[in-house]
Parts: C-alpha cells; structure tokens; sequence
C-alpha cells in the first residue's frame, strides 16, 4: 500500500456531504510540498497551486487546490491518534523492509514556537529506530502532564518484540520498564535520583567495587572506547555486573548493572560525566557501551535534523490539532528521505532536489511518473 492509499484511509471528521476537498489528497500535497522545502501553510498552498496539473495525474482534486487557510483548518481538524496509527501501520508496512530490531530510543522534544502567551508550547515524545534509520512514531504529552504519562501509550503503538529500548532517566520508572517488556523487548534506562533508592543500591555496588578493585577490570564486564576527531577526543569506558545481588532485581527484572564514564577533551577544555543504568537483558559491556552511544540519534539523527532540516521549532501552527500533525507530517518525510539512499546528499539537499526534480520527488514518494 503506497502512502496515498494510507492517507486515503483516515477516518475524516468533517461531514461528508459538506466536504468540498479529499481529506487524505490534502495531507498528500501537503507532504509534497514539506519534501520539495515548503514549512508553513502559505508555501505549501504555493507549491499545490503551482503543481495542479502535475497532481492531477495521481490525485482527483474535485475541489480544486485548497487555500492555505483550507490546509490550516483540515490540519487542525484531523485527529492526531488516528493519524499517528496510520503512520505507524505505513512505518511498519514500508519503511521497514525487515522486522525492527536493535536498539529504539525514546525522547521529548519540544516544539518551541507552538507555544504563546495562552498557550504552552507543545512537548512530544519521539521513538527512533537506529538501526533502520527511521523515526518510528511520537505521542503528544498533556500539558498538565510529563513524559512519564505519555511514554506508555507510545510504546503501545509500536512493534518492538526483540528491541532494546532506550531511555532516559525520566523514563526509569517501574510501570515504563513493565510495559517495554510486556511489549516483548528489553530495556536499558538511565538511572538518577529521580529513583532513590535504586541509584543508592546501585551506585554503593560500583563504588564499592572500584574502592576495592581501583586497578582491576579482569572480575567484572568492562570495555573501553577512544574516539577522536575535529578538535575533540572522547574516551568512554563501561562496567557491567550481574544484577542478581540487587535488592531491586526481582520487581524491576533487572539483568543487568552498568557504570558507563565519559571523559571528552574540545578545545583544551575537558568534562566528565558518569551514568548508571539497568536493563532487563544481560549485556556486555561493549553492548551497553554501544547502545547508550546509539541512544544519542534521536537527538542527532532526528531531533537536530527536524530543527535544522524542517525548521520545526520556527512552526508556528497553533490551531487546534495542526501541530500535532504536522509534526507527523514532518517525521513521514524525514522517513521518505532517508529511505531514498540514491543522492548521497544530507536531508536539506535532499528536500531541494525534489523542488527542482520531479523524477526525484516521483522516487521519493514511491510513484511512477507517468
């Protein structure tokens, strides 16, 4: 099923007899416009109406092209669950050419110019699989809430049987780490203060140990890591120990303990930063040390690129559930764009070369020209 057809499943909530334009060819030539460059509503109808007998070789278009303050109001009327679960199914069915696995890494993010004077700005919660290099699916945060309520019901919507997911310490909590593995996946969650007791027991292991073995890296997991390049040189070192001595293990199901530290040099100045973490699969050291690196590409690999890329934090759509769904739509293109891997070119290049080739916009979106 091409993403057309996916649009074109989406239950509208208008009353049909009043629609005067398709509600999923909208959200169509809106995610062409986003691929050819456009980020608000008045370039997106710009490219639409200088595109109309280019999409009417695949769309209907009764109604003609929409006005951008027809795609402000149809944005703002779609409900984002039922549009978030469309995307999912489309993530799943085309994006992933093989079953996810590897690591899943899970993260807020803010989109700062959502917000005004009577409003808060709008905070999501993002899953990225670093393996695919897809950008799995996201799920609003209630702005009486936190991340913690929101964490859940994304995991919900995503297949993760087999996956390691990643979180940060917002997300140690019990009800987060039950529901990862009632998803049939395990978890590696930072652990901080947050959770006292837990990082008391865990950090009196470590500490214990290193004041008793302040050379010794033979009776323990360990791994270490040296990475240098522009100016800056990082060394990262991982301890892991068997879980099984925690008081903590059985209600958590805990495997496995980790220590990672990361020392970076930029510019003649140095820091030091030192996590523990739990997981519900027994790990080396070089997987923990490697799985809390991957963690980092929802930051760097989709947050960074959305901001960058897309200008998602200069969106200033606020009515109703528009900003919502357009960061849908933002997450669809990155997806389409990553996924085409013909032009060895970053994603800002990328969307420039849809705007000035339709054989490439064609490739993108998986359509033969005709």
């Amino acid at each position: 099923m091409t993403l057309l057809e996916h649009l074109q499943h989406l239950d509208d909530p208008r009353q049909q007899a009043k629609c005067k334009h398709d509600l999923g060819e909208v959200i169509f030539m809106a995610t062409c416009a986003m691929l050819c460059g456009a980020d608000d509503w008045e370039s997106i109808a710009l490219f639409a109406q200088t595109r109309e007998k280019w999409f009417k070789r695949t769309l209907r278009l009764t109604g003609g092209v929409p006005s951008h303050d027809t795609f402000n109001r149809l944005f703002a009327l779609l409900d984002p669950q039922v549009y978030r679960e469309r995307f999912s199914l489309w993530v799943q069915e085309v994006i992933l050419s093989t079953p996810l696995s590897g690591v899943v890494a899970i993260d807020g993010k803010t989109l700062r110019a959502s917000g005004s004077s009577k409003q808060q700005a709008i905070h999501m919660v993002n899953a990225w699989a670093t393996q695919a290099g897809a950008a799995l699916g996201q799920y609003k945060v209630d702005t009486k809430s936190n991340e913690i309520k929101a964490i859940p019901i994304l995991l919900d919507q995503l297949a993760l049987q087999g996956c390691l997911v990643t979180m940060d310490a917002m997300g140690c909590q019990k009800a987060i780490a039950h529901k990862v593995i009632e998803r049939q996946a395990d978890y590696l969650l930072c652990v901080k203060k947050n959770q006292k007791t837990l990082y008391r027991d865990v950090e009196k292991h470590f500490t214990t140990y290193w004041e008793t073995h302040p050379q010794d890296t033979l009776g323990v997991g360990f791994a270490e890591q040296i990475d240098q390049g522009h100016g800056r040189q990082e060394h990262r070192r991982s301890w892991v120990f068997d879980a099984s001595e925690l008081a903590q293990q059985s209600e958590w199901k805990i495997q496995t303990i980790a220590a990672v530290q990361a020392d970076r040099v930029s510019q003649g100045k140095g820091s030091s930063h030192l996590r523990f973490y739990i997981s519900s699969r027994i790990l080396s050291a070089e997987e923990v040390l490697k799985a809390t690196r991957q963690h980092w590409e929802v930051e760097n690999k989709l947050h960074w690129v959305l901001d960058v890329s897309f200008n998602e934090d200069q969106s200033r759509a606020r009515q109703g559930y528009a900003a919502e769904n357009l960061a849908t739509t933002r997450q669809i293109a990155l997806n389409l764009l990553k996924k085409e891997n013909g032009l060895k070119l970053g994603i800002k290049n990328k969307r420039k070369a849809c705007g000035w080739d339709d054989n490439y916009l064609f490739k993108v979106m998986g359509l033969l020209q005709s």
